[in-house]
């Protein structure tokens, strides 16, 4: 999900405006992670081993799905989530509050027929996760997935609504990845130095969205900033409602929210915890996940594409940090490596 603010008293500001850059597009897709194997095969393993329909079982594969399986992708935003989806349940459901996202993710996976075609499988639902049951009846979904969308969205409203919109046996998926690291293992430059910058790059482009808000507003940033530093252990699952509870965690050295605390003028605190004894935690640090090698000019895509702003001209302090970045990686047109941090939570309903 992206977003660019239209109103700083406005609580539900997550939606994006027309007046975007031309690029923002292209330059989203090409600096975020492919949801790769990486993330779907353990969600997809997961779910065989407590699906009723036996849907997803083996995975990601060419064979035509159960045609009674029924896949939700929460908070789509570009649609990165659609094509695996696809792969393994017969019907999928792409759904975001915003409309300009959801004709984006309409407009890149038009390739795949709409449900309303012969023999199509995708559909679209412009909502919030919080109003989904407005306009899908419950136990309409094997699995429901929510990539970089929970923490946006009231908690236990999300939670009810899909564990009702499950089917018994069904599966919730949440994860969210923070932004890339410079890995240590490198040499020949200072990666602690690029970190640094790196972070004050992307604090300078969330700031004026993140700060000055109204009560409402700034309530629903301090909810979603204190859920990312808390790695989403704040999501209570308790096991009246899901069993097989388990949470699992990449490189925790990092951080997931996208910008750091002096973005924000409220205090953050990511010490909440919700997590049961009967969870499975698991912690790996792997820097090879979804690694990537990229030079100044590929960061800075994925900056300015990591919260939008309206086209309005250059921006003095932004150019000046990218520079002294480019000099901290050793020279423009070097690539260094890097990689996420992640979590992903998989929980089975229980009905």
């Amino acid at each position: 999900m992206t977003a660019v603010v239209a109103d700083k008293d406005d609580p539900s500001f997550w939606k994006l405006q027309n007046n975007i850059k031309p690029s923002y597009w292209d330059d989203y897709v090409a600096t975020r992670p492919v949801y790769d194997s990486r993330i779907f095969q353990p969600i997809l393993d997961y779910h065989a081993s407590h699906s009723q329909s036996g849907s997803a079982a083996g995975g990601v594969s060419d064979a035509s799905p159960d045609p009674a399986t029924a896949a939700l992708d929460i908070g789509t935003g570009s649609g990165s989530a659609i094509e695996p989806l696809t792969k393994s349940f017969h019907h999928v459901v792409a759904s975001d509050n915003d409309p300009v996202s959801l004709a984006f993710a309409k407009r890149r996976f038009a390739h795949l027929p709409a449900a309303s075609e012969k023999e199509g499988r995708l559909s679209y639902t412009l909502s919030s996760g919080e109003d989904l049951l407005m306009h899908h009846p419950p136990n309409s979904f094997n699995l429901v997935t929510c990539a970089e969308t929970f923490p946006l969205m009231d908690t236990d409203t999300a939670l009810d609504n899909i564990w009702a919109l499950l089917r018994p046996g069904g599966t919730m998926a949440v994860w969210f990845y923070g932004p890339p690291f410079f890995t240590r293992e490198q040499g020949g430059f200072d990666y602690q130095a690029s970190q640094r910058i790196l972070d004050a790059l992307m604090d300078h482009n969330f700031r004026p969205v993140v700060s000055g808000g109204g009560e409402a507003r700034t309530k629903v940033w301090k909810r979603a900033v204190d859920g990312k530093y808390s790695w989403l252990d704040y999501i209570p699952l308790p096991t009246t409602r899901w069993v097989d509870v388990r949470r699992h965690k990449w490189n925790t050295h990092a951080r997931l929210s996208f910008f750091t605390p002096d973005a924000c003028d409220f205090p953050v605190d990511g010490t909440a915890s919700s997590v049961g004894e009967h969870e499975t935690v698991t912690e790996e640090e792997d820097l090879g996940f979804w690694r990537v090698s990229w030079d100044v000019e590929k960061l800075a895509r994925f900056v300015r594409a990591s919260f939008p702003r309206p086209h309005d001209g250059e921006d003095e302090t932004m150019e000046r940090l990218f520079a002294q970045l480019a000099d901290a990686m050793g020279g423009r047109g070097v690539e260094r490596k890097m990689s996420w941090p992640v979590v992903l939570i998989l929980a089975s309903v229980k009905k």
